[in-house]
Formats: structure tokens, sequence, C-alpha cells
């Protein structure tokens, strides 16, 4: 028995969904440092002002990519591009700096508009910030890269790297009496630079055929990637709408602090059947259908930790958070369950976008897009942040019940 443990530990995607799922536990583990240090020096309402601005800059980085970087990570998993990657990496990155520049011009005009729509006018903070949102981009452009590249360790390092970094950069400016709602953004935008920068250095990315390789995504982008990206608008992209809805809804940003912190606290659950997809994601391009018993063994793994979770939370919000913040937890029990629906979710698109199903992922984010336009018309003006998180539930349920629906049915179409 303890040399099959051992063998089963030698596996390449075993070793590789330990190291990302770790990964995650340690980002997590950052994430609650990084919200610990916010919540105390900003308190509640600065807080609020944070998570809403990061949840626009979040909203429109998922808007302005139109599909070409998911359209570029599925062509680097197709091993018949195997001999063109590094070109094929090196477009991905040209069109992020393109894209980047769209997305800066986009945020300061957003400024001009902000004040007179949201519960507190934010605009001048915008336009600072205008020249540092040229790295948003590259969050949604690196993950896909790594992910049909395969390179796992690399996607670990990326996704947790900029909160290591910050939560150092942020406790040198508390020292210095310099910590406050603009300096914690400007830290936290010019970390993703810094990293991605790094990374860049790192995935030694070829320019050549530069013309050549743009259009094969952009081939690939019209029958893949734009219909998924025209799914996620309605889909991943209405799911970030909550904060940005609360802050119109409010008269203040606490809501908006108290639902991002009961999502961001409830996110190791959706990690579990997420990495096993996002691990599994090359090999699902050349499987007719998904392992029942990785299948099995995510559910059980889930489970395990939502009964955790729901053990945990109060102690820990009041310990990490101070009174001020009891508000959270009767939320995160709410938008724990609504996390793994959506886990399950991903796990089944992950099989999809690897077999080129962009219809079928399109059609599944219309259903929860739907889900999430009612839910925050109809709900948050009713229940404020619970509304918010019941309608976070009602989407997760529609979008595993869609993905599941999708996969059985193209499954059944091959065999």
């Amino acid at each position: 028995m303890k040399d099959k443990i051992i063998n089963l530990f030698k596996q390449k995607r075993v070793r590789q969904v330990s190291v990302l799922y770790s990964s995650m536990i340690i980002g997590i583990a950052l994430g609650i440092a990084v919200s610990v240090i916010n919540t105390r020096l900003l308190g509640p309402e600065e807080f609020g002002d944070y998570k809403f601005v990061h949840g626009v800059y979040t909203f429109f980085a998922l808007i302005i990519n139109f599909g070409f970087f998911t359209s570029a990570g599925r062509l680097l998993a197709d091993k018949k591009n195997n001999s063109i990657r590094k070109e094929l990496i090196g477009s991905s990155i040209v069109l992020t700096c393109i894209f980047g520049i769209i997305f800066s011009f986009t945020m300061f005009i957003f400024a001009f508009f902000q004040g007179h729509f949201f519960s507190k006018d934010l605009s001048s903070l915008f336009m600072f910030l205008t020249p540092l949102f040229f790295f948003v981009p590259v969050t949604v452009s690196f993950e896909n890269v790594f992910q049909g590249e395969n390179r796992i360790y690399e996607l670990a390092f990326f996704r947790q790297s900029p909160q290591l970094f910050y939560i150092v950069a942020s406790l040198v400016l508390y020292k210095l009496d310099m910590f406050n709602l603009t300096s914690s953004l400007v830290v936290q935008l010019l970390t993703l630079g810094m990293i991605a920068a790094a990374m860049t250095y790192r995935l030694k990315p070829k320019f050549s055929n530069l013309k050549k390789n743009l259009k094969a995504i952009y081939e690939e982008n019209k029958t893949f990637g734009f219909h998924v990206y025209i799914g996620a608008l309605l889909g991943v992209a209405s799911t970030h709408l909550g904060p940005i809805v609360l802050s119109y809804f409010s008269v203040n940003n606490v809501d908006v602090g108290f639902y991002s912190l009961a999502l961001m606290s409830t996110m190791p659950l959706v990690l579990i059947p997420g990495i096993a997809g996002t691990t599994m994601y090359k090999e699902f391009a050349n499987r007719k259908e998904i392992s029942k018993k990785v299948t099995k063994v995510t559910l059980l793994l889930t489970i395990a930790a939502l009964a955790a979770f729901l053990i945990l939370i109060k102690p820990l919000v009041i310990l990490l958070y101070t009174d001020k913040f009891a508000g959270v937890v009767p939320l995160a029990y709410i938008v724990s369950v609504a996390q793994i629906f959506h886990g399950f979710g991903d796990y089944h698109n992950k099989f999809l976008g690897a077999h080129g199903q962009g219809k079928m992922m399109r059609n599944g984010a219309f259903l929860v897009g739907i889900s999430n336009l009612i839910g925050f018309i109809v709900f948050v003006p009713l229940f404020g942040a619970f509304g918010a998180a019941y309608t976070k539930l009602f989407s997760g349920i529609v979008y595993t019940s869609s993905m599941v629906y999708f996969y059985k049915k193209y499954v059944k179409s091959i065999k």
C-alpha cells in the first residue's frame, strides 16, 4: 500500500495537482494576510473603496480581451503547434501590450463618469492610476499561456507572487506612514507589472513570423475564442458585477468590502475542482471523457473542505478582521456553497474548452449571465449584500447544471 502511494505521487499529473493546489492554499493564506493588512489599516469604508476599484478593473479586464488570450492558450495546448510554441507566446505578449493600451484608455474614460453613478466619487483616483492599468490584461493573458503550455509550476508562481510582494511593500509603506488607499493600489498594480516582466523573460518568447502567428490566433478566435468571450460577457464578467452593483445601490462601499471578503474567504472551495481541471487541461484535449475516478476524488476533497470551512469561518473572521467585520460570516455561509457549484462548473468547462467547444461554453455562460443579471437587478436592491450572495448561489447552480449537460451532450456525440 505504501509503495502504491509513493508511485502515485511520482506521477506527473498528481505532482502538478499537488503543487498547484498547495500554491493555491499558500495563495489563500497570503490573500488573508493581504486582507488583514488592508482591513485593519484602511477600515471598513476605505477597504470597501479598495475592493470597488479592484472589482471595476477586474470586470473590464474580462470584457477587453475579445477572446484572443483564450485562443492563444488553446493553440499552445495543441500538440501540432509544438514547433512554433515560442512564436505563439511572443504573439500573445504583443497582443497583451496592445490590449494594455486599450485598457488604460478605457479606464481613463470610465473615470469621467464614475462619480456621477456610484455612491462615492473616486474619479480622481481612477485617473491617477490610468498608466498602471496597462498591466491589468497581463493576468488573463499569462494565465492562458501557462495553462496552454502546461507549465503548472510557473502558473503557481505567477498567481501567488504578487501577493507576497504586496505584503512586503505594504508593511514598508506602513512603517514609513505612507500606507493609504492610493498607495495600496499603486503597489498592487506595479507589482503585477514587475512579475509580468520577470515571467516574460522566463518564457523566452520569439517574435519571428509575428504576422503569420497573429493571423493563426485570429482564425482560432473566430471559431473558438470569440464564442467563449461572448459567453463570458454575460457569464464570467457578470459575476464580477457584484461589487459594482452593490456600490451603485449602497450609501457607501462597506457592503462591497463585506461581500468581497466573503468571496475571498471561500476561494479554497472553488479551487479544488478548478485546479483539477486546469492541471488536466492539456490531457483533456486528447481524451474522450473525464475520468470518473478523478471526479470522485475531487468531489470528496471538496465536501471535506466545505465541512471544515463551515466550522472555522466564524472564529477566523473575528480573529483576523475584528468584530467590525462580523457581518462577513453569514454571507460566507451562503457563498461557500455557491463556490462549490462554480468550481465544478469550471471543471467541466475546462474539458469542453480543451476540445474547442466554444459554442457550448458560450451557451452555458449565457445562462449564467442571465441568472446573474436577474439576481443583481432584483435581489441586490432588496437585500443588499445578501442579495449578491444569493445571486452567486443561484448562478453557481445554473453554471454546473449547464456545463454537465453540455459535457454529456458532447461526449455522447463523439462515441
